[in-house]
């Protein structure tokens, strides 16, 4: 017993340890404005400044992890949207695949200019992860005014380079649809060229067998993309996601949201 009790009090002080050692995540707000008039829309930044060889997770981890969680504190009148998250990376670890950032990530978030100006305090909780995940947490804070439109330069153009790194609207003339069987979902689209390469990145855990390999086969109008149902899927009916797409004339990324037939 007193055997076990030390190895158990090692295992402790390791991970104490770990902790210990894991490096800081600076976390940071921008503004698309300095001030704004009551009523209208503004965009605030979230930005990460993720250590060296971490990386922190998208709005779906996939195999492990969480998301990052904000609250936000803000004057009175005013409101925040829902998190805008750029496209994410594959990540292929021991445990499975993730989704995720490394480096630097801005997560975007609009919001609605109230009467008032004053500090916009963004709370936040997240996960960085290497060979160990740590839980981090901490308060970012910036100030508007209300008033006629003013503008930050140097902001502005990193709120317009976040806004870049999000998906594309679908475009209509693809006629995107998905479908499933017993063990497959089928992403089907025409982007009028042939593609070379595609990935999909699905919003919703358990979907699909993040560690499988995604089928791609591209004809000169239609393409399809089939991914390995995830084991636990359970009765969905939307597919919803983000699908990158390379071809001859480049790479880029598109929002998914359609019927799951």
């Amino acid at each position: 017993m007193r055997g076990l009790l030390t190895i158990a009090l090692l295992l402790m002080a390791a991970t104490i340890a770990l902790f210990a050692q894991a490096p800081e995540t600076k976390v940071s707000l921008i503004r698309e404005n300095s001030a704004a008039k009551p009523g209208s829309s503004d965009t605030v930044g979230i930005r990460f400044e993720i250590p060296s060889g971490w990386h922190m997770y998208w709005v779906n981890p996939g195999d492990a992890g969480e998301p990052p969680r904000v609250q936000w504190s803000l004057p009175s009148g005013w409101a925040a949207g829902e998190l805008q998250w750029p496209t994410p990376s594959r990540m292929v670890n021991a445990a499975g695949v993730d989704y995720g950032y490394e480096g630097e990530v801005t997560l975007l978030t609009p919001m609605r200019v109230g009467s008032s100006g004053g500090d916009l305090t963004a709370n936040l909780r997240w996960l960085v992860c290497k060979d160990i995940c740590v839980p981090q947490k901490s308060s970012a804070k910036t100030s508007i005014k209300v008033g006629p439109d003013s503008v930050d330069l140097a902001e502005k153009k990193a709120i317009a380079m976040a806004k870049a790194k999000l998906p594309d609207a679908m475009p209509a003339s693809w006629k995107t649809s998905a479908l499933q069987n017993s063990g497959q979902i089928i992403l089907n689209f025409r982007p009028g060229i042939k593609v070379q390469q595609a990935i999909f990145f699905p919003a919703d855990r358990e979907v699909i067998d993040n560690s499988s390999l995604q089928k791609l086969s591209s004809m000169l109008r239609t393409t399809h993309l089939t991914m390995k149902k995830a084991d636990s899927t359970t009765n969905i009916t939307r597919l919803r996601g983000v699908l990158m797409v390379a071809t001859a004339a480049g790479s880029n990324a598109y929002a998914v949201d359609v019927p799951l037939q």
